[in-house]
Parts: C-alpha cells; structure tokens; sequence
C-alpha cells in the first residue's frame, strides 16, 4: 500500500517547501487511515483541472474499498450520511466525488 503524492500544474504549488508540507501532511493521514507507516511513495502527473462539463450519475450512498492491513486484506463498506455526488466525465472515463459531508480518520471513512 502507499500514498500518491499528485503534482499540481502551477507554480506557486511547485515550491520544495510547498511540496513537503503536503507530504508531511499526505503522510500523516495515511499512517492515521492504515494504522502503519506507508512503504513507498507513488508520484504520477495528474491533470487537475475539472471539465466544464460533468454528468450527474446520483448520490454516493456508500463507497467499498479494500486496505491492506500488514499481509492481510480487508474489505470495507461505509455508507455516507451526507452523500457526495458521483458525477463522470462526458465521456465516461473519469469519475469525481463531489460535496457530502465525510471525513478521513483511523477508523476509515466516517460521516
């Protein structure tokens, strides 16, 4: 398991110091989120920009994911009390989440 650290495409966001809080930050949450120390970086391109155009496909009622946990995985449903949109891209390619009421803590996905 491990955290991506996505780079942002202006100029401002890519100063050394910049980048290190958010990875102080992107490593604090991850160790909180997983219970354990992340064993690599990941750091990959992204473009960040959100098309002018997005399809509402509904309430995000709940979200499943699968964490490692040491050499054991493990399987886990959270339902959303606030849920998020689930909107795509017009072509169908790229899924966003957008809104709710939800935070990231050690006992998962909560809210």
């Amino acid at each position: 398991m491990s955290y991506i650290y996505e780079t942002a495409t202006d100029a401002a966001s890519r100063s050394p110091e910049h980048r290190e809080l958010h990875l102080a930050h992107a490593r604090r949450r991850f160790e909180t989120f997983a219970g354990f120390a992340a064993p690599r970086l990941a750091i990959r391109r992204i473009d960040r920009t959100i098309p002018q155009v997005l399809v509402d496909m509904g309430a995000l009622r709940g979200v499943v994911y699968t964490k490692d946990h040491g050499k054991a995985k493990r399987t886990f449903i959270h339902f959303m009390d606030d849920p998020p949109r689930l909107l795509c891209d017009a072509r169908g390619r790229q899924l966003y989440v957008l809104g709710g009421s939800y935070r990231v803590t050690r006992r998962g996905i909560e809210g």
